[in-house]
């Protein structure tokens, strides 16, 4: 997904914390706003299955990371969503990870299900442990771009990572994208390469 310059004023839209019946359409909603992504789409397996892998990723958001901390935000019209996870609650336990496994195999596919996770281990090994909020996704189905969502989803947590003088983090998977983390406080601290035409950049925002 790529915010566009109207993305940064912010428009006559409402926010709200998810509720639990929200869960299909923001999975769907998170699903086509991804649909173009580089990383994503190096990280699913690219077969028959590819549009339940795909969204398989944005279910695992949502039941192992966001939902149970209630930090899902999301548009009146469900058009819009960030997920984020609450300061030390992003990291999963040994246990934790083998018990994921069922779910990685569902979106890499067998054959790719250690070249994926050995790359995601080594992005997660430089991920910050000052505590901090992690956005893990924000995402505007195509038809809701242009509306200012992406600043109406955003402000909710960091209006309180200002109020806590709590920092936040993400992994950003388009170029295109930098100078919109930057207008919200995020500073790029690392360019990762994953393979030709794939990389991540590592953002850091420090608390207002």
């Amino acid at each position: 997904m790529i915010f566009e310059e109207d993305d940064l004023a912010p428009k006559a839209t409402r926010v709200y914390q998810a509720i639990k019946d929200d869960r299909e359409i923001i999975i769907d909603t998170l699903t086509r706003s991804f649909w173009d992504d580089p990383m994503y789409n190096w990280l699913v397996k690219q077969d028959v299955y590819l549009g339940a892998r795909f969204r398989r990723i944005f279910e695992i958001y949502w039941d192992r990371f966001a939902w149970p901390y209630e930090q899902i935000w999301t548009t009146e019209d469900r058009l819009g969503a960030a997920l984020w996870s609450p300061p030390n609650c992003w990291q999963l336990g040994l246990a934790e990870q083998l018990a994921f496994l069922p779910d990685w195999l569902g979106v890499t596919g067998l054959s790719q299900l250690y070249s994926r996770w050995r790359v995601v281990d080594k992005i997660q090994a430089k991920h910050p442990h000052v505590p901090h909020w992690y956005l893990m996704a924000v995402g505007v189905a195509p038809e809701a771009q242009g509306r200012g969502y992406c600043s109406k989803l955003l402000r909710p947590i960091l209006d309180i990572c200002d109020r806590t003088q709590t920092p936040a983090y993400l992994e950003n998977s388009k170029e295109q994208n930098i100078e919109i983390y930057q207008h919200f406080g995020f500073k790029v601290t690392e360019e990762v390469v994953v393979e030709k035409d794939v990389k991540l950049w590592l953002m850091w925002r420090e608390a207002r």
